[in-house]
C-alpha cells in the first residue's frame, strides 16, 4: 500500500487534472491544444495541472476592456484615439481590386481604414534598419513612442539608450514599452538610468497585479516598433541587441523592418497607445499637447493597413490575414518564416492556394533556436510537398524575419510567425502593402534568400531514423501548447 500522503497527494493531483479538463474542453483555441492538454491532464496531471493553470489560459483579460471604443474609457482617451481615426478617414480607400478588398476585409477587423498617401520602404537586416531608425530619433522634435519585446544592455542597447537620454535633454518626450519576460536579463540600473533623465519606461504588464500577473506569463507582446513625431514608423523582426547585428552565437542574422510615412503611421500610433493604456492604467503625461495625428500624404501614394493582432482579439486578425492572403494569392505566395507550426486552418488554406496552381514557398532557417519548433515542421514536409509546396531552408545563418509576398502587389512585413505563439498567444504587429513597386522589392529580397537557401524535400524527413521521427511527432502534438 502507498503511503497515505503520497496517496493523498495522487487522488488531488488527479481530481485537479479531471477538473482542469473542464475548462480546456470548453475554451481552448484549437482541437490539437484540447487534446493535447486533455492527455497531459490525464496521464501527468501533478506536472500538466500547474502547467495548464499558467500556460492553458487562451484568452487576455482586462486588454480588451482597455480599448478604445469601451463606454467606460477615460474621455481623454476616446477623444485622442477618434481625432486620430478622424484624421485618417480622407486617406481612406474605397476597393476596386481584389488586393484592396482583401485589405478591406482585414480593416474590419481591426476598426481603422485601409489608407492610401504612404511611403513603404524595406529595410533589410540591421546594418540597413538601425541606421535609419537611430537617424529619425536624432532628428525627433516632439516625441518618440519605443516598443520593443527584447532590450538587451549590450553595446546595442547602450548605445540606444545614450541617444534617448540625449533626446531627452532636448526636451522630447520619450515613452518605452518592453516585455518583461523578452526583457528578463534587463537590469533594474538600465531602466533606472532612463527614468532619472525623464524617459518613460515601463514594462508591458508592469501596473497589473503580481498575482494577476502569473495567469498571464504565457503571453508575450513581441511587438517591435518605433514611432518618430507621429511621422514614421519602423515595424519589423528585430529586437535591441548584438545578435541582430550578427554578433550572436547563431552568427549572421537575416531580418526585415519597414519604414512607413503616411497616413498609416496613425494606425501603428493608436497600437503603441493602446498597449500604454493597458500597461500604465492612462495615456502618456500630457501626451494631449504633443502627440501628432496630422498626415502629410507621400509622393509614392502606397496603400496600407498596420494590422495589430493577439490574445484579445475578438476575432482572430494574424491568423484571418493569412488565411485572406492565401485565398487571395492566384500567383504566387511565398512566405519567410523563422517558426512554421501552423494551425489545420491556415495549412488548408496553404494547401488550397497551391491546388490552384499558385507557387506557394515557405522559407525557413536552416540553423534554429527552437528545437521543438524545428522538429514539429519536419512532419510538415509531407503535409507540404503532397500539394506541391515547397520548402526551403536558409543556410547563410539564422533566418528571423517575417514577410509574405502575394503575387506581385500584395506584402506583409511584421513581427508575427507561423506558428501556435503568434496565431493565438502573442501581441503582433503586421503591416499589408498594396504597391508594386514596394512588392518588386520584396520579390527581390526574396530571390536572394532562395539563392542562399537549400531545397527541403519529403526525403530529408522519410530518411531519418525511426526514433527522430517519432521525437518529431511528439513535437508536433504540443505544438498547440508551445
Amino acid at each position: 500500500m502507498p503511503d497515505t500522503p503520497l496517496l493523498i497527494f495522487l487522488i488531488v493531483a488527479h481530481t485537479l487534472g479531471v477538473l482542469c479538463i473542464f475548462p480546456a474542453l470548453l475554451y481552448t483555441r484549437t482541437p490539437q491544444g484540447t487534446m493535447a492538454w486533455t492527455l497531459a491532464l490525464l496521464m501527468v496531471p501533478y506536472i500538466a495541472v500547474p502547467f495548464y493553470l499558467i500556460l492553458g489560459k487562451r484568452t487576455f483579460s482586462g486588454y480588451e476592456q482597455a480599448r478604445r471604443k469601451h463606454n467606460d474609457l477615460p474621455t481623454p482617451w476616446q477623444e485622442l484615439t477618434d481625432s486620430i481615426i478622424d484624421g485618417m478617414r480622407p486617406y481612406a480607400i474605397s476597393p476596386t481590386t481584389s488586393a484592396e478588398y482583401t485589405l478591406d476585409t482585414l480593416s474590419n477587423i481591426v476598426h481603422m481604414p485601409v489608407c492610401g498617401g504612404n511611403s513603404c520602404q524595406l529595410l533589410i537586416d540591421a546594418q540597413e534598419a538601425f541606421p535609419e531608425i537611430y537617424d529619425a530619433i536624432k532628428k525627433a522634435t516632439s516625441y518618440i513612442l519605443i516598443e520593443f519585446y527584447i532590450i538587451k544592455n549590450d553595446a546595442v542597447g547602450q548605445e540606444l539608450k545614450e541617444l534617448l537620454i540625449k533626446k531627452a535633454h532636448e526636451g522630447v518626450h520619450i515613452h518605452i514599452l518592453y516585455d518583461e519576460l523578452g526583457s528578463r536579463k534587463l537590469p533594474p540600473g538600465y531602466i533606472h538610468s532612463l527614468r532619472k533623465e525623464g524617459v518613460f519606461i515601463e514594462p508591458f504588464n508592469g501596473k497589473r497585479h503580481f498575482l494577476t500577473n502569473i495567469w498571464r506569463l504565457n503571453f508575450r507582446n513581441h511587438r517591435k516598433m518605433v514611432i518618430v513625431d507621429g511621422t514614421s514608423a519602423f515595424i519589423g523582426g528585430m529586437n535591441i541587441g548584438r545578435e541582430y547585428f550578427g554578433e550572436g552565437t547563431l552568427g549572421y542574422w537575416r531580418d526585415t523592418f519597414i519604414k512607413v510615412e503616411g497616413a498609416a503611421v496613425q494606425q501603428a500610433q493608436i497600437s503603441f497607445l493602446e498597449d500604454w493604456n493597458w500597461a500604465v492604467l492612462k495615456l502618456p503625461p500630457n501626451s494631449m499637447s504633443y502627440l501628432r495625428w496630422r498626415i502629410t500624404p507621400q509622393e509614392a501614394n502606397d496603400t496600407a493597413l498596420v494590422l495589430p493582432s493577439g490574445p484579445a482579439d475578438t476575432i482572430p486578425a494574424w491568423r484571418s490575414a493569412v488565411v485572406n492572403l492565401a485565398n487571395q494569392a492566384t500567383q504566387r505566395l511565398w512566405i519567410s518564416t523563422p517558426y512554421f507550426v501552423p494551425d489545420e486552418g491556415v495549412l488548408t488554406a496553404l494547401q488550397t492556394a497551391a491546388l490552384r496552381g499558385v507557387d506557394v514557398r515557405i522559407l525557413g532557417p536552416k540553423k534554429a533556436d527552437h528545437l521543438l519548433v524545428q522538429l514539429s515542421s519536419f512532419t510538415l514536409l509531407r503535409d507540404l510537398s503532397t500539394y506541391g509546396i515547397q520548402v526551403w531552408a536558409y543556410k547563410q545563418g539564422f533566418l528571423h524575419q517575417k514577410a509574405i509576398l502575394v503575387d506581385d502587389n500584395l506584402a506583409c512585413i511584421g513581427t508575427a510567425n507561423l506558428d501556435n505563439r503568434s496565431l493565438t498567444l502573442n501581441f503582433e504587429l503586421s503591416v499589408l502593402v498594396n504597391s508594386r513597386e514596394f512588392c518588386h522589392d520584396v520579390e527581390k529580397m526574396l530571390n536572394d534568400d532562395f539563392g542562399n537557401s537549400e531545397r527541403m524535400t519529403i526525403e530529408k524527413y522519410t530518411n531519418k531514423p525511426l526514433s527522430f521521427k517519432i521525437l518529431c511527432h511528439i513535437a508536433r502534438l504540443m505544438a498547440p501548447i508551445q
